[in-house]
């Protein structure tokens, strides 16, 4: 009876945990090969930036897209975005693109579901001048729950991913010919780069790889655009 006791409670724990994390997981690696297929096919480029906007990086990174005349997307943080509101303004008068990341970057995998809801919607509310309730979202880590993207798809707030990871967040960072080439040989793709406050080096690290993938499509004839055409 015992023995009976304990197996059941084992495949009540497993199929919870499937519900719970595998299985937005799961959507995730679905949704992620999905738009790769697509950027290689149609031959499109994504640049896309999260956790700003910053006083340092973010003014740098759109002289650098005005003097290319390349448009991206910006996943900010509210609390951020609240920092430095005239940056936002000028991402949005520039004709980018501006997502919601949260508020301050809650692990869904590492908090109670509660918790991680209440902080995706504090950074809409945040963002609530620049953005609408139901605009791109990205999850901090790229972590989600059932619960989290419930809230998400009740919102319809389209979930935007990466298919290639610059590696600037990385303690070992490649060098930015190494992320380009990978662009280069998908023949396209969405690139993850972040423009929050951080060490000068990964700051130069990030404009260093935006100009070698604005370079790589001028090369290449890739089309650059902004995160959410590739979804359409």
């Amino acid at each position: 009876m015992q023995k009976a006791i304990t197996v059941n409670l084992a495949e009540v724990i497993g199929i919870a945990a499937t519900i719970t994390y595998v299985l937005p997981w799961l959507w995730r690696r679905y949704r992620v090969s999905s738009m790769g297929r697509k950027a290689g096919k149609y031959r499109l480029l994504a640049l896309t930036y999260d956790d700003g906007p910053s006083a340092e990086l973010t003014p740098q990174l759109l002289d650098l897209l005005k003097q290319r005349g390349a448009r991206a997307t910006f996943f900010m943080l509210g609390q951020s975005a609240q920092q430095c509101p005239e940056i936002v303004d000028r991402v949005a008068r520039e004709g980018h693109r501006i997502g919601c990341h949260s508020d301050q970057h809650v692990n869904a995998w590492k908090a109670t579901p509660w918790k991680a809801i209440q902080d995706i919607d504090a950074g809409y509310r945040q963002l609530s001048k620049w953005i609408g309730p139901n605009a791109l979202f990205r999850p901090p880590y790229g972590k989600m729950t059932i619960f989290t993207w419930v809230s998400l798809l009740r919102r319809r707030a389209p979930i935007m991913w990466w298919t290639i990871d610059s590696g600037d967040t990385h303690n070992a960072m490649p060098g930015a010919s190494q992320v380009a080439e990978r662009v280069r040989q998908d023949r396209g793709g969405i690139v993850l780069m972040h423009d929050l406050n951080r060490a000068q080096a990964r700051n130069d690290f990030v404009i260093e790889v935006t100009t070698a993938l604005l370079d790589v499509a001028a090369r290449e004839g890739l089309d650059v655009i902004p995160v959410e055409e590739l979804y359409q």
